[in-house]
């Protein structure tokens, strides 16, 4: 808790995961899917030129922060059950870090004008797809209980591509 790694013990007997293990697997399997939805989501809403008041970017920035959060979480959790952790992979998830103290820090004020909003939402978009690919590649999803797969991976984009730090 409090931010805290938490580990978990396999089934009696060592033989496949415990039920916290599984648990666990099955939150992490649903954050992945709901950044996936969110970020398909944003990803129309920004191709679609429509003109969008503030109010409405800001509840959009607020939810791909929330998404971001806990995907960064994951691939983390992921990545501390691996030997060893692809450099750029763990750079990608720092800079979305960074972004996120940015983006609080731009919310918190309330004095956001619209294309700081656009341009944040963009900025989140991107990390968000970065971060997702390296949940994914860190650990295989568990199969989904309702038999359906998540969509795939979309734009190949890295976070932090094309802004400066």
């Amino acid at each position: 808790m409090d931010g805290k790694p938490c580990y978990t013990v396999p089934a009696p007997g060592g033989h496949g995961p415990g039920l916290v293990d599984a648990l666990a697997d099955a939150w992490e399997a649903a954050q992945v899917r709901q950044a996936r939805s969110v970020l398909g989501a944003a990803r129309v809403w920004l191709g679609s030129g429509v003109r969008v008041d503030g109010g409405r970017l800001r509840a959009g920035v607020v939810r791909l922060v929330w998404s971001l959060v806990r995907v960064v979480k994951v691939a983390e959790s992921r990545g501390r059950r691996l030997e060893r952790v692809d450099a750029g992979e763990a750079a990608r998830v720092e800079m979305a870090r960074v972004l996120l103290g940015h983006t609080e820090d731009l919310l918190v004020t309330g004095n956001a004008e619209v294309y700081q909003l656009r341009y944040v939402l963009a900025r989140l978009v991107e990390c968000l797809a970065a971060v997702v690919e390296i949940a994914e590649a860190r650990g295989a999803l568990p199969a989904d209980p309702d038999g359906g797969q998540a969509p795939e991976a979309g734009g190949g984009v890295r976070c932090g591509k094309g802004w400066a730090g």
